[in-house]
Protein backbone atom coordinates (compact mmCIF):
# COMPACT_ATOMS: atom_id res chain seq x y z
CA UNK A 1 0.00 0.00 0.00
CA UNK A 2 2.79 2.43 0.93
CA UNK A 3 4.59 1.94 -2.37
CA UNK A 4 1.39 2.41 -4.34
CA UNK A 5 0.52 5.56 -2.43
CA UNK A 6 3.99 7.03 -2.81
CA UNK A 7 4.04 6.35 -6.52
CA UNK A 8 0.73 8.07 -7.05
CA UNK A 9 1.27 10.97 -4.68
CA UNK A 10 5.04 11.57 -4.79
CA UNK A 11 4.60 14.97 -6.40
CA UNK A 12 1.92 15.93 -3.89
CA UNK A 13 3.96 14.95 -0.87
CA UNK A 14 7.14 16.59 -2.14
CA UNK A 15 5.34 19.87 -2.67
CA UNK A 16 3.96 19.75 0.86
CA UNK A 17 7.04 18.38 2.62
CA UNK A 18 8.05 21.79 3.94
CA UNK A 19 4.48 22.41 5.10
CA UNK A 20 4.37 19.11 6.96
CA UNK A 21 7.66 19.82 8.70
CA UNK A 22 6.44 23.24 9.80
CA UNK A 23 3.12 21.93 11.06
CA UNK A 24 4.04 18.61 12.68
CA UNK A 25 3.92 20.11 16.18
CA UNK A 26 0.40 21.37 15.52
CA UNK A 27 -0.75 17.94 14.32
CA UNK A 28 0.78 16.27 17.37
CA UNK A 29 -1.18 18.56 19.71
CA UNK A 30 -4.37 18.66 17.63
CA UNK A 31 -5.87 15.77 19.60
CA UNK A 32 -5.77 17.96 22.71
CA UNK A 33 -8.60 20.11 21.25
CA UNK A 34 -10.52 17.59 19.22
CA UNK A 35 -10.52 14.60 21.58
CA UNK A 36 -12.26 14.42 24.93
CA UNK A 37 -11.14 16.68 27.74
CA UNK A 38 -9.25 13.83 29.35
CA UNK A 39 -6.95 13.30 26.41
CA UNK A 40 -5.00 16.41 27.36
CA UNK A 41 -3.49 14.44 30.21
CA UNK A 42 -1.80 12.20 27.66
CA UNK A 43 0.59 14.99 26.72
CA UNK A 44 3.87 15.75 28.37
CA UNK A 45 3.97 19.14 30.02
CA UNK A 46 6.21 22.15 30.49
CA UNK A 47 6.77 24.82 33.11
CA UNK A 48 6.38 28.51 32.31
CA UNK A 49 9.91 29.01 33.63
CA UNK A 50 11.29 26.41 31.17
CA UNK A 51 9.47 27.65 28.07
CA UNK A 52 11.33 30.02 25.74
CA UNK A 53 8.05 31.53 24.54
CA UNK A 54 8.02 33.56 27.77
CA UNK A 55 10.33 36.57 28.14
CA UNK A 56 11.53 38.19 31.36
CA UNK A 57 9.23 40.84 32.77
CA UNK A 58 10.53 44.17 34.07
CA UNK A 59 8.20 43.97 37.09
CA UNK A 60 9.38 41.52 39.76
CA UNK A 61 5.75 40.80 40.67
CA UNK A 62 5.13 39.69 37.06
CA UNK A 63 8.40 38.01 36.06
CA UNK A 64 7.17 36.04 33.01
CA UNK A 65 5.58 37.59 29.93
CA UNK A 66 3.99 36.38 26.68
CA UNK A 67 4.24 39.15 24.09
CA UNK A 68 1.14 38.95 21.89
CA UNK A 69 1.88 41.99 19.73
CA UNK A 70 3.74 45.30 19.73
CA UNK A 71 3.19 48.72 18.17
CA UNK A 72 5.92 47.85 15.68
CA UNK A 73 3.58 45.22 14.20
CA UNK A 74 1.46 48.04 12.80
CA UNK A 75 -2.12 47.24 11.74
CA UNK A 76 -1.71 43.61 12.78
CA UNK A 77 -1.54 44.79 16.41
CA UNK A 78 -5.06 46.19 16.11
CA UNK A 79 -6.62 42.74 15.81
CA UNK A 80 -7.95 40.63 18.68
CA UNK A 81 -5.15 39.01 20.73
CA UNK A 82 -5.88 35.58 22.23
CA UNK A 83 -4.02 33.39 24.71
CA UNK A 84 -5.09 29.83 25.61
CA UNK A 85 -3.29 27.53 28.07
CA UNK A 86 -4.28 24.13 29.45
CA UNK A 87 -2.89 24.06 32.99
CA UNK A 88 -2.07 20.72 34.64
CA UNK A 89 -0.51 22.05 37.86
CA UNK A 90 -0.84 25.54 39.33
CA UNK A 91 1.82 24.80 41.99
CA UNK A 92 1.30 27.33 44.80
CA UNK A 93 -0.97 29.43 42.65
CA UNK A 94 -0.24 31.65 39.67
CA UNK A 95 -2.01 34.76 38.40
CA UNK A 96 -2.21 36.26 34.95
CA UNK A 97 -3.07 39.79 33.86
CA UNK A 98 -3.25 41.75 30.61
CA UNK A 99 -0.90 44.68 29.93
CA UNK A 100 -1.70 46.84 26.90
CA UNK A 101 -1.18 50.32 25.57
CA UNK A 102 -4.16 52.61 25.03
CA UNK A 103 -4.99 55.00 22.21
CA UNK A 104 -3.07 57.83 23.90
CA UNK A 105 0.00 55.63 24.47
CA UNK A 106 -0.52 55.04 28.19
CA UNK A 107 -0.30 51.61 29.77
CA UNK A 108 -3.36 49.73 31.01
CA UNK A 109 -3.03 46.80 33.41
CA UNK A 110 -5.96 44.44 33.83
CA UNK A 111 -6.94 42.78 37.10
CA UNK A 112 -5.03 39.70 38.28
CA UNK A 113 -6.83 36.45 37.41
CA UNK A 114 -5.93 33.13 39.03
CA UNK A 115 -4.90 30.34 36.64
CA UNK A 116 -7.03 27.26 37.21
CA UNK A 117 -6.57 23.61 36.35
CA UNK A 118 -7.76 22.96 32.82
CA UNK A 119 -8.31 25.44 30.02
CA UNK A 120 -7.53 29.13 30.63
CA UNK A 121 -8.23 31.63 27.87
CA UNK A 122 -8.18 35.42 27.48
CA UNK A 123 -9.06 37.44 24.39
CA UNK A 124 -8.15 41.14 24.17
CA UNK A 125 -10.64 42.77 21.82
CA UNK A 126 -9.62 44.41 18.55
CA UNK A 127 -9.07 48.19 18.40
CA UNK A 128 -8.58 50.84 15.71
CA UNK A 129 -5.07 51.96 16.68
CA UNK A 130 -1.62 50.33 16.83
CA UNK A 131 -0.87 48.99 20.30
CA UNK A 132 1.16 46.57 22.44
CA UNK A 133 -0.49 43.63 24.20
CA UNK A 134 1.22 41.34 26.70
CA UNK A 135 0.06 38.56 29.02
CA UNK A 136 1.96 38.75 32.35
CA UNK A 137 2.37 35.86 34.81
CA UNK A 138 3.14 36.08 38.53
CA UNK A 139 5.06 32.79 38.69
CA UNK A 140 7.03 30.43 36.46
CA UNK A 141 5.96 27.33 38.41
CA UNK A 142 2.66 26.74 36.58
CA UNK A 143 2.74 23.57 34.50
CA UNK A 144 0.85 23.26 31.20
CA UNK A 145 0.40 20.74 28.39
CA UNK A 146 -1.01 23.05 25.71
CA UNK A 147 -0.26 26.70 24.88
CA UNK A 148 -1.59 28.73 21.94
CA UNK A 149 -0.93 32.41 21.28
CA UNK A 150 -2.92 34.03 18.46
CA UNK A 151 -3.41 30.70 16.73
CA UNK A 152 0.23 29.58 17.02
CA UNK A 153 0.87 26.42 19.06
CA UNK A 154 3.88 26.43 21.38
CA UNK A 155 6.67 23.94 20.76
CA UNK A 156 7.48 23.83 24.48
CA UNK A 157 5.25 20.77 24.85
CA UNK A 158 6.13 17.46 23.19
CA UNK A 159 4.13 14.24 22.99
CA UNK A 160 4.83 11.52 25.58
CA UNK A 161 6.37 8.15 24.75
CA UNK A 162 3.78 5.60 23.60
CA UNK A 163 2.09 3.51 26.23
CA UNK A 164 1.30 -0.20 25.80
CA UNK A 165 -2.28 0.22 27.00
CA UNK A 166 -5.00 2.79 26.52
CA UNK A 167 -7.42 1.56 29.18
CA UNK A 168 -7.49 -0.31 32.47
CA UNK A 169 -9.84 -1.98 34.93
CA UNK A 170 -10.17 -0.81 38.53
CA UNK A 171 -9.39 -4.39 39.61
CA UNK A 172 -6.14 -4.38 37.59
CA UNK A 173 -4.88 -0.95 38.68
CA UNK A 174 -2.42 -0.80 41.57
CA UNK A 175 -3.58 2.71 42.50
CA UNK A 176 -6.59 1.10 44.18
CA UNK A 177 -6.16 -0.62 47.54
CA UNK A 178 -8.41 -3.25 49.08
CA UNK A 179 -11.33 -1.90 51.07
CA UNK A 180 -12.30 -3.33 54.49
CA UNK A 181 -15.99 -3.25 53.53
CA UNK A 182 -17.03 -6.01 51.11
CA UNK A 183 -19.64 -3.70 49.59
CA UNK A 184 -16.85 -1.24 48.72
CA UNK A 185 -13.90 -3.48 47.85
CA UNK A 186 -11.74 -0.94 45.96
CA UNK A 187 -10.42 2.31 47.42
CA UNK A 188 -8.47 5.33 46.19
CA UNK A 189 -6.72 6.98 49.13
CA UNK A 190 -6.67 10.74 48.48
CA UNK A 191 -5.07 11.79 51.79
CA UNK A 192 -4.61 10.70 55.39
CA UNK A 193 -4.31 12.46 58.75
CA UNK A 194 -0.58 11.63 58.63
CA UNK A 195 -0.23 14.03 55.68
CA UNK A 196 -0.79 16.92 58.09
CA UNK A 197 -1.79 20.29 56.65
CA UNK A 198 -1.71 18.89 53.10
CA UNK A 199 -4.77 16.81 54.02
CA UNK A 200 -6.74 20.00 54.68
CA UNK A 201 -6.75 20.99 51.01
CA UNK A 202 -9.44 20.12 48.47
CA UNK A 203 -9.27 16.48 47.33
CA UNK A 204 -10.30 15.73 43.74
CA UNK A 205 -10.88 12.51 41.83
CA UNK A 206 -11.46 12.43 38.03
CA UNK A 207 -12.08 9.29 35.98
CA UNK A 208 -13.09 8.88 32.35
CA UNK A 209 -15.13 5.68 32.23
CA UNK A 210 -15.32 3.66 29.01
CA UNK A 211 -17.28 0.66 30.35
CA UNK A 212 -19.32 0.42 33.55
CA UNK A 213 -19.87 -3.36 33.13
CA UNK A 214 -22.97 -4.17 35.20
CA UNK A 215 -22.90 -0.82 36.96
CA UNK A 216 -20.78 0.56 39.76
CA UNK A 217 -20.98 3.28 42.39
CA UNK A 218 -18.47 5.57 44.03
CA UNK A 219 -18.77 7.28 47.42
CA UNK A 220 -16.66 9.56 49.62
CA UNK A 221 -15.26 8.51 52.98
CA UNK A 222 -13.71 11.20 55.20
CA UNK A 223 -12.99 11.93 58.82
CA UNK A 224 -14.65 14.92 60.47
CA UNK A 225 -13.26 17.58 62.80
CA UNK A 226 -14.09 15.47 65.87
CA UNK A 227 -12.45 12.37 64.38
CA UNK A 228 -15.67 10.55 63.42
CA UNK A 229 -16.20 8.77 60.11
CA UNK A 230 -18.41 10.27 57.41
CA UNK A 231 -19.71 8.29 54.41
CA UNK A 232 -21.20 10.15 51.47
CA UNK A 233 -24.11 8.95 49.36
CA UNK A 234 -23.35 6.42 46.61
CA UNK A 235 -23.08 8.00 43.17
CA UNK A 236 -23.44 5.90 40.01
CA UNK A 237 -20.43 5.95 37.69
CA UNK A 238 -21.45 6.87 34.16
CA UNK A 239 -19.80 6.57 30.78
CA UNK A 240 -17.53 9.55 30.21
CA UNK A 241 -16.20 11.99 32.78
CA UNK A 242 -16.84 11.36 36.47
CA UNK A 243 -15.50 13.86 39.00
CA UNK A 244 -15.82 14.48 42.75
CA UNK A 245 -14.16 17.26 44.76
CA UNK A 246 -14.13 17.16 48.55
CA UNK A 247 -13.89 20.74 49.79
CA UNK A 248 -10.95 22.04 51.84
CA UNK A 249 -11.21 22.17 55.64
CA UNK A 250 -9.28 23.68 58.56
CA UNK A 251 -8.25 20.41 60.24
CA UNK A 252 -6.17 17.35 59.39
CA UNK A 253 -8.30 14.56 57.98
CA UNK A 254 -8.45 11.39 55.86
CA UNK A 255 -10.29 11.29 52.50
CA UNK A 256 -10.90 8.18 50.41
CA UNK A 257 -12.95 7.38 47.30
CA UNK A 258 -14.60 3.97 47.60
CA UNK A 259 -15.83 1.87 44.65
CA UNK A 260 -18.42 -0.90 44.66
CA UNK A 261 -16.92 -2.89 41.76
CA UNK A 262 -13.56 -3.56 40.14
CA UNK A 263 -15.05 -4.31 36.70
CA UNK A 264 -15.17 -0.66 35.64
CA UNK A 265 -12.94 0.19 32.69
CA UNK A 266 -11.41 3.63 32.34
CA UNK A 267 -8.95 5.44 30.06
CA UNK A 268 -8.10 8.40 32.29
CA UNK A 269 -7.65 8.67 36.05
CA UNK A 270 -6.40 11.72 37.95
CA UNK A 271 -6.17 11.98 41.73
CA UNK A 272 -5.33 15.44 43.09
CA UNK A 273 -3.69 16.42 39.82
CA UNK A 274 -1.58 13.25 39.49
CA UNK A 275 -2.27 11.12 36.43
CA UNK A 276 -2.47 7.36 36.97
CA UNK A 277 0.23 5.10 35.54
CA UNK A 278 -2.37 2.38 35.00
CA UNK A 279 -3.34 3.74 31.60
CA UNK A 280 -1.54 5.30 28.70
CA UNK A 281 -3.45 7.78 26.64
CA UNK A 282 -1.57 8.22 23.38
CA UNK A 283 -3.85 10.18 21.08
CA UNK A 284 -4.84 8.53 17.80
CA UNK A 285 -2.18 9.09 15.12
CA UNK A 286 -2.92 12.14 13.00
CA UNK A 287 -4.88 11.49 9.80
CA UNK A 288 -3.32 12.25 6.42
CA UNK A 289 -2.78 15.95 5.96
CA UNK A 290 -5.64 17.66 4.17
CA UNK A 291 -4.37 21.22 4.40
CA UNK A 292 -2.15 23.59 2.46
CA UNK A 293 -0.46 26.98 2.75
CA UNK A 294 -1.22 29.88 0.44
CA UNK A 295 2.50 30.17 -0.40
CA UNK A 296 2.71 26.55 -1.64
CA UNK A 297 -0.60 26.47 -3.51
CA UNK A 298 -0.29 26.96 -7.28
CA UNK A 299 -3.79 28.46 -7.47
CA UNK A 300 -2.28 31.73 -6.19
CA UNK A 301 -0.20 33.91 -8.50
CA UNK A 302 2.32 36.58 -7.53
CA UNK A 303 0.88 40.03 -6.91
CA UNK A 304 2.52 43.19 -8.27
CA UNK A 305 1.99 45.00 -4.95
CA UNK A 306 4.45 43.80 -2.22
CA UNK A 307 1.80 44.49 0.40
CA UNK A 308 -0.49 42.00 -1.38
CA UNK A 309 1.91 39.34 -2.67
CA UNK A 310 -0.58 36.52 -3.32
CA UNK A 311 -3.54 36.71 -5.70
CA UNK A 312 -6.48 34.50 -6.71
CA UNK A 313 -7.75 35.50 -10.15
CA UNK A 314 -11.50 35.02 -10.24
CA UNK A 315 -12.09 36.39 -13.75
CA UNK A 316 -10.62 38.75 -16.36
CA UNK A 317 -12.03 41.07 -19.01
CA UNK A 318 -11.02 38.52 -21.64
CA UNK A 319 -13.55 36.11 -20.17
CA UNK A 320 -16.30 38.23 -21.72
CA UNK A 321 -19.85 37.83 -20.47
CA UNK A 322 -18.74 35.16 -17.97
CA UNK A 323 -16.86 37.89 -16.08
CA UNK A 324 -20.12 39.75 -15.50
CA UNK A 325 -21.45 37.05 -13.13
CA UNK A 326 -21.04 37.00 -9.36
CA UNK A 327 -17.51 35.99 -8.30
CA UNK A 328 -17.18 34.01 -5.07
CA UNK A 329 -14.22 32.93 -2.96
CA UNK A 330 -14.58 30.52 0.02
CA UNK A 331 -11.67 29.40 2.23
CA UNK A 332 -11.71 27.41 5.46
CA UNK A 333 -8.72 28.67 7.44
CA UNK A 334 -7.03 26.40 10.02
CA UNK A 335 -4.10 28.67 10.97
CA UNK A 336 -3.75 32.41 10.39
CA UNK A 337 -0.09 32.45 11.52
CA UNK A 338 0.61 36.08 12.51
CA UNK A 339 -2.55 37.37 10.87
CA UNK A 340 -3.46 38.01 7.25
CA UNK A 341 -5.93 40.12 5.30
CA UNK A 342 -7.80 39.67 2.03
CA UNK A 343 -9.23 42.39 -0.22
CA UNK A 344 -11.06 42.59 -3.53
CA UNK A 345 -9.61 44.12 -6.69
CA UNK A 346 -11.94 44.74 -9.63
CA UNK A 347 -12.25 46.93 -12.69
CA UNK A 348 -15.21 49.30 -12.95
CA UNK A 349 -17.50 50.09 -15.87
CA UNK A 350 -15.18 52.87 -17.09
CA UNK A 351 -12.10 50.61 -16.82
CA UNK A 352 -10.69 52.10 -13.62
CA UNK A 353 -9.27 50.04 -10.77
CA UNK A 354 -11.22 49.54 -7.54
CA UNK A 355 -9.66 48.17 -4.33
CA UNK A 356 -11.92 47.01 -1.50
CA UNK A 357 -11.17 47.42 2.18
CA UNK A 358 -8.85 44.85 3.79
CA UNK A 359 -10.73 42.13 5.68
CA UNK A 360 -8.96 40.02 8.34
CA UNK A 361 -8.96 36.29 7.66
CA UNK A 362 -10.29 34.39 10.66
CA UNK A 363 -10.15 30.76 11.77
CA UNK A 364 -12.95 28.84 10.08
CA UNK A 365 -14.94 29.75 7.00
CA UNK A 366 -14.12 32.97 5.13
CA UNK A 367 -16.25 33.98 2.15
CA UNK A 368 -16.50 36.98 -0.20
CA UNK A 369 -18.93 37.39 -3.10
CA UNK A 370 -18.47 40.16 -5.64
CA UNK A 371 -21.89 40.98 -7.07
CA UNK A 372 -22.76 40.52 -10.73
CA UNK A 373 -22.56 43.50 -13.13
CA UNK A 374 -23.62 44.37 -16.68
CA UNK A 375 -20.14 44.87 -18.17
CA UNK A 376 -17.00 42.78 -18.73
CA UNK A 377 -14.52 43.16 -15.88
CA UNK A 378 -11.59 41.67 -13.94
CA UNK A 379 -11.96 40.43 -10.37
CA UNK A 380 -9.12 39.30 -8.11
CA UNK A 381 -8.81 38.37 -4.44
CA UNK A 382 -5.54 39.68 -2.98
CA UNK A 383 -3.86 38.30 0.18
CA UNK A 384 -1.36 40.06 2.45
CA UNK A 385 0.48 36.87 3.55
CA UNK A 386 1.31 33.41 2.26
CA UNK A 387 1.56 31.85 5.73
CA UNK A 388 -2.16 31.16 6.03
CA UNK A 389 -3.09 27.47 6.25
CA UNK A 390 -6.39 26.20 4.89
CA UNK A 391 -8.14 22.87 4.39
CA UNK A 392 -10.83 23.99 1.92
CA UNK A 393 -10.64 26.45 -0.98
CA UNK A 394 -13.36 27.06 -3.55
CA UNK A 395 -13.31 29.69 -6.29
CA UNK A 396 -16.52 30.18 -8.22
CA UNK A 397 -17.72 26.69 -7.36
CA UNK A 398 -14.47 24.90 -8.22
CA UNK A 399 -12.53 23.15 -5.45
CA UNK A 400 -8.79 23.69 -5.26
CA UNK A 401 -6.39 20.87 -6.17
CA UNK A 402 -4.04 22.07 -3.43
CA UNK A 403 -5.96 20.05 -0.85
CA UNK A 404 -5.20 16.33 -0.62
CA UNK A 405 -7.55 14.36 -2.85
CA UNK A 406 -9.25 12.26 -0.22
CA UNK A 407 -11.22 10.23 -2.75
CA UNK A 408 -8.03 9.28 -4.57
CA UNK A 409 -6.27 8.34 -1.33
CA UNK A 410 -9.19 6.05 -0.51
CA UNK A 411 -8.62 4.10 -3.72
CA UNK A 412 -5.21 3.02 -2.46
CA UNK A 413 -5.91 2.05 1.13
CA UNK A 414 -5.67 -1.67 1.85
CA UNK A 415 -8.13 -1.68 4.73
CA UNK A 416 -11.65 -2.86 3.97
CA UNK A 417 -14.21 -0.31 5.16
CA UNK A 418 -17.77 -0.46 3.90
CA UNK A 419 -20.25 2.34 4.62
CA UNK A 420 -23.85 1.81 3.65
CA UNK A 421 -26.12 3.23 2.53
CA UNK A 422 -24.15 6.17 1.12
CA UNK A 423 -25.82 8.52 0.27
CA UNK A 424 -28.07 7.85 3.23
CA UNK A 425 -31.60 8.96 4.04
CA UNK A 426 -31.34 7.57 7.56
CA UNK A 427 -28.76 5.85 9.75
CA UNK A 428 -25.32 4.69 8.62
CA UNK A 429 -23.80 1.25 9.04
CA UNK A 430 -20.03 0.69 8.93
CA UNK A 431 -18.27 -2.64 8.52
CA UNK A 432 -14.51 -3.30 8.67
CA UNK A 433 -12.28 -6.36 8.71
CA UNK A 434 -10.67 -5.11 11.92
CA UNK A 435 -12.11 -3.38 14.98
CA UNK A 436 -12.61 0.36 14.51
CA UNK A 437 -10.64 1.97 17.35
CA UNK A 438 -11.63 5.59 16.77
CA UNK A 439 -14.23 7.27 14.57
CA UNK A 440 -15.13 10.87 13.92
CA UNK A 441 -17.31 12.80 11.49
CA UNK A 442 -16.46 16.37 10.43
CA UNK A 443 -18.60 18.86 8.55
CA UNK A 444 -17.32 20.98 5.67
CA UNK A 445 -15.99 23.63 8.06
CA UNK A 446 -13.80 21.03 9.80
CA UNK A 447 -15.93 20.96 12.96
CA UNK A 448 -16.22 17.54 14.64
CA UNK A 449 -19.94 16.73 14.84
CA UNK A 450 -19.69 13.14 16.08
CA UNK A 451 -16.95 11.10 17.79
CA UNK A 452 -16.87 7.47 18.93
CA UNK A 453 -14.45 4.79 20.17
CA UNK A 454 -16.45 1.70 19.14
CA UNK A 455 -13.68 -0.96 19.45
CA UNK A 456 -15.66 -3.28 17.15
CA UNK A 457 -15.83 -4.01 13.43
CA UNK A 458 -19.54 -3.30 12.93
CA UNK A 459 -20.81 0.15 13.90
CA UNK A 460 -24.29 1.67 13.73
CA UNK A 461 -24.42 5.46 13.59
CA UNK A 462 -27.66 7.29 14.28
CA UNK A 463 -27.69 10.40 12.10
CA UNK A 464 -30.89 12.06 13.30
CA UNK A 465 -28.86 14.78 15.07
CA UNK A 466 -26.97 15.69 11.86
CA UNK A 467 -28.14 18.04 9.13
CA UNK A 468 -28.44 16.92 5.52
CA UNK A 469 -25.04 17.69 4.03
CA UNK A 470 -21.67 16.33 2.89
CA UNK A 471 -19.39 15.10 5.69
CA UNK A 472 -15.98 13.49 6.10
CA UNK A 473 -15.81 10.23 8.07
CA UNK A 474 -12.42 9.22 9.53
CA UNK A 475 -11.82 5.80 11.08
CA UNK A 476 -8.74 4.41 12.80
CA UNK A 477 -8.52 0.67 12.21
CA UNK A 478 -5.55 -1.69 12.17
CA UNK A 479 -3.30 1.30 13.01
CA UNK A 480 -4.34 3.09 9.83
CA UNK A 481 -6.54 6.11 9.14
CA UNK A 482 -9.26 5.66 6.53
CA UNK A 483 -11.23 8.65 5.26
CA UNK A 484 -14.52 8.56 3.39
CA UNK A 485 -16.96 11.13 2.11
CA UNK A 486 -20.52 10.53 3.28
CA UNK A 487 -23.71 12.23 2.15
CA UNK A 488 -26.79 12.59 4.32
CA UNK A 489 -29.99 13.44 2.46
Amino acid sequence: MINKTLSKFSIFYCSLSELLLQKIKILLLLAVFTASSFNVFAQNSSLISNCSDFVAGSNSAWPYVLVATTIADGSVSQGAQTFTMNVTDTSSGTNIRVAKTTANGNWFFGPAIALTLGSNSITVAAVTFDRTVKFQFSSGDAEFDALILNGDTSNCVVPPPPSPSSSSLISACSDFVAGSNSAWPYVLVATTIADGSVSQGAQTFIMNVTDTANGANVRVYKTTANGNDFFGNPVALTLGSNSITVAAVAFDRAVKFQFSSGDVEFDALILNGDTSNCVGLPPPPPPPSTSSLINVCSDFVAGSNPAWPYVLIATTVDSGSVSQGAQTFIMNVTDTANGANVRVYKTTANGNDFFGNPVALTLGSNSITVAAVAFDRAVKFQFSSGDVEFDALNLNGVDSDCIANISAINEYDDVFLNIFPNPSYGDLFIKSNDPIEFLEIKDLSGRVVLKMTPQKSKVHIQTSQLKNSLYFLKCLTNKEWITRKIILN
